[in-house]
């Protein structure tokens, strides 16, 4: 069941690596999110999806700050447990100071948690594998096709990231660099996701695993009291990369869209090349959503948001070549045109039916968030039209307004 979950997630996930990897290459740029839409598709539009992907960023680095809690209270032999409000305020702010000193900082950091995460999770899924009771993995669908359809478009949170290598596209050496680590970020995490589903659904019932805070803790215990504790580790590391790669990535949204001019005082940057008063808004509301409980709301936007960019940068392949012809051609590296455009089509219709799978709860909540993001925009644009829209003209690279 887990593999099928897994299986729709990541179909989708490598047709969004593919676009990803496209647009990242035609023009490296900060905020990708929101500048590729902006420039290719209409300016509003384009604030939308940036507007949208600002919100779906900032929730999950409240959420992955209480996951972190969650498994750090899972440490086996702990009476004490930390509060679990306090402590992810306190990560949040830890890694508010890593991302503050620069993105030198914040890629080591990555890297470093990045190795220790896939060795722990290849040690995890090959011992497990002699645990496996096959029972387990012989159960049908509990919930039926619904539900494994539900769950496949859930899982899209789980490689939500990729569409992230676009929006830190100014601090990269060379852009080819981009579309290799879009492939990577799809390839690597399919692997090392469908291993350890597999393992984890064969050693554990399915309903043990999914009531669990600390799952991949739960599903351990045939390792032994420091086998769990070697688990938690690496389930920390995961929590982590994900925690620092989401605010990193929040505050180049949040620069990009006041490079224009339309969400003002966020293009600001540090001496370390940080865009640092957008890092500070960003986690002060993760930080209120970590207080006031507001995450569990946020969750029901999150993937529904994820989504819409994903169909918004599908469509920006198709009108690339007639908004851009000259800078199109330019592009040298990974190019869709031709037969090669069924990868964005069939990635357009997969991400649209998922979008919908989401209910009218999720995209109710995520109708409101958009419809204040409008407001937000016509009231900047009616104060500084000209100015704006001459803005949302220029490709913005390079681009630093005092």
């Amino acid at each position: 069941m887990a593999l099928i979950f897994d299986q729709g997630g990541s179909s989708n996930s490598n047709l969004i690596g593919i676009t990803t990897a496209s647009l990242s290459t035609f023009y490296p740029v900060e905020g990708g999110s929101y500048v590729y839409p902006s420039r290719i598709l209409h300016p509003i539009l384009g604030f939308l999806t940036g507007w949208a992907m600002w919100l779906a960023i900032i929730g999950p680095i409240a959420i992955t700050a209480k996951a972190f809690i969650s498994y750090l209270n899972a440490l086996p032999g702990i009476s004490w447990k930390v509060p679990i409000v306090i402590g992810a305020i306190v990560l949040t702010v830890i890694f508010f100071i890593i991302n503050y000193l620069g993105i030198k900082v914040v890629a080591w950091v990555q890297n470093a948690l990045f190795l220790f995460l896939v060795v722990g999770v290849l040690v995890f899924s090959f011992w497990g594998l002699f645990y496996i009771n096959v029972s387990y993995l012989s159960l049908g669908s509990p919930m039926g096709w619904e539900g494994v359809l539900k769950a496949a478009s859930l899982l899209i949170f789980s490689y939500a990231g990729l569409t992230i290598a676009t929006d830190i596209g100014e601090e990269v050496k060379s852009p080819s660099v981009l579309p290799k680590a879009v492939v990577l970020g799809v390839l690597i995490p399919i692997v090392l996701y469908t291993l350890s589903s597999f393992v984890c659904v064969g050693v554990l019932p399915w309903d043990k695993f999914a009531s669990s805070e600390a799952p991949y803790a739960a599903a351990s215990t045939f390792m032994g009291p420091l086998g769990i504790t070697f688990v938690i580790l690496v389930a920390w590391a995961a929590i982590l990369t994900s925690h620092n790669g989401e605010q990193a990535t929040a505050a180049r949204v949040a620069f990009a869209l006041s490079r224009d001019k339309i969400l003002p005082g966020l293009h600001k940057i540090n001496r370390f090349g940080i865009p640092h008063v957008a890092l500070i808004l960003g986690d002060a509301i993760a930080i209120f959503l970590i207080i006031t409980g507001t995450i569990e709301l946020v969750a029901e936007i999150v993937v529904a948001a994820f989504l819409f960019e994903w169909i918004i940068f599908h469509l920006c392949i198709f009108f690339l070549p007639k908004k851009h012809p000259e800078m199109y051609r330019k592009t040298k590296f990974f190019k869709l045109e031709g037969w090669k455009l069924i990868f964005p089509a069939v990635g357009l219709a997969i991400s649209v039916y998922f979008f919908f799978l989401q209910g009218a709860r999720a995209l109710m909540y995520f109708g409101i968030w958009l419809a204040i993001g409008l407001l937000i925009y016509f009231i900047r644009v009616s104060q500084n039209k000209e100015e704006i829209m001459r803005l949302i003209r220029e490709w913005p690279r390079g681009r630093y307004l005092e």
